[in-house]
């Protein structure tokens, strides 16, 4: 009798313990979720629900990933299969999901607070002036060629987006292909379709193309602009993508000029 009362309480236990790590998951879960949400409700700003909210979620994860263990602990020592089950999953998922938050975390601290990267700093590629109206009507910032990085972002204050670019983008490089620029052109506005942009503008006779790209978490908007000119036989394609706002990108803007390079790359080589 006195062994069935002294199991109950440690059989309650185990599920509690793995019942509050299921509960900590699923509110880390809600946390990354409810984040554009309230944003788009108007409830909290952007970098508070990109960032504040993230942060918050990497924590709640790890003390998950910690209470699942202690269950999972709890139940090998009660030989309880089914609990040991529940505390792999809840550390595996915890581990993986808050791992990624915390690559996160650290992957904004060595990204360059710049939100306008381009193939060629020196030549910059430009926008139309219809781009520019729409941006202006749309609230964006202004595109700058000069633009600096502002103080408070530690080794990157001062610094130019070219100079902020060359330091960390080494990989962000003019595209040659041997098609002349009308039919890179045309290969330009395929390759941004295929990626899911709204092409506004491809005008290949003289070598141009924009597109705009909608994100669909927090509603930042990005800007790309392409120019094409001849280079010997073939085609120089020289990329710009810039954000609509002064979020830190995150790598985006580098992300889509490298995947659109990339999509011409296997189109046109």
């Amino acid at each position: 009798m006195n062994e069935v009362a002294k199991e109950r309480p440690k059989g309650k236990g185990r599920v509690v313990v793995l019942a509050l790590g299921v509960v900590l998951f699923a509110f880390g879960i809600i946390l990354l979720l409810t984040g554009p949400v309230l944003f788009r409700m108007g409830l909290v700003e952007r970098s508070f629900a990109r960032f504040e909210l993230s942060s918050v979620a990497m924590y709640v994860m790890a003390a998950a990933g910690v209470v699942g263990l202690a269950g999972l602990i709890y139940s090998l020592a009660g030989n309880k299969h089914r609990g040991a089950i529940v505390g792999v999953l809840l550390v595996v998922a915890s581990g993986i999901a808050g791992g990624t938050l915390y690559a996160q975390a650290i992957m904004k601290e060595q990204l360059p607070p710049i939100n306008d990267v381009q193939t060629d700093w020196n030549l910059p590629v430009a926008f139309t002036e219809k781009a520019l109206r729409q941006r202006e009507n749309a609230g964006a910032i202004r595109v700058r060629d000069d633009a600096v990085v502002p103080d408070g972002n530690g080794e990157w204050s001062g610094l130019t987006y070219a100079e902020a670019q060359k330091r960390f983008y080494i990989d962000i490089v003019p595209l040659m292909v041997k098609q002349r620029p009308p039919e890179a052109t045309l290969a330009a506005a395929e390759a941004a379709r295929r990626l899911g942009w709204d092409v506004m503008m491809e005008n290949p006779p003289d070598g141009m193309m924009e597109a705009v790209y909608h994100s669909p978490w927090y509603d930042l908007v990005y800007d790309i602009a392409v120019r094409i000119v001849p280079e010997g036989q073939g085609s120089r394609i020289d990329v710009r993508s810039t954000s609509r706002t002064n979020d830190r990108d995150m790598g985006e803007s580098a992300t889509q000029v490298k995947q659109l390079i990339d999509e011409m790359a296997l189109q046109l080589r």
